[in-house]
């Protein structure tokens, strides 16, 4: 009885372990609209904004999922407000003025990868 119950324990973290080996497969194969390897490059008005930011050691870019879409946010120390730098993958501004759209933004976005810098408006 012992032998059966510890294969059936054996048999249960061996499925858990090799799900949860799958589940990483998925996640880092991600298809993601603004978010390729040169999207700071390839994307011409991303790439304007970094223009705007490189010279200033406290920015970033980062990529986020919101509502099911990916939104860009500009970081910088000289922006006055942090709820005008978020953009969609081809550049449309996202409007987050309603503060509580913006907390449910800020809630519930899901970062997605660093693109340039660091995330400042995270320390």
């Amino acid at each position: 009885m012992k032998t059966k119950l510890l294969t059936v324990v054996i048999m249960l973290c061996a499925s858990f372990w090799i799900g949860a080996c799958n589940m990483n497969d998925v996640d880092e194969g991600i298809s993601l609209e603004c978010g390729g390897e040169n999207s700071v490059d390839d994307l011409s008005w991303l790439n304007q904004k970094l223009e705007d930011i490189k010279d200033h050691p406290e920015s970033g870019i980062i990529l986020y999922r919101y509502n099911a879409r990916e939104i860009v946010e500009v970081q910088s120390s000289l922006m006055s407000s942090t709820n005008n730098s978020q953009y969609y993958c081809d550049g449309t501004k996202v409007n987050l003025e309603n503060p509580e759209v913006y907390q449910d933004f800020l809630k519930n976005r899901v970062e997605l990868k660093i693109l340039y810098g660091i995330d400042l408006w995270k320390l």
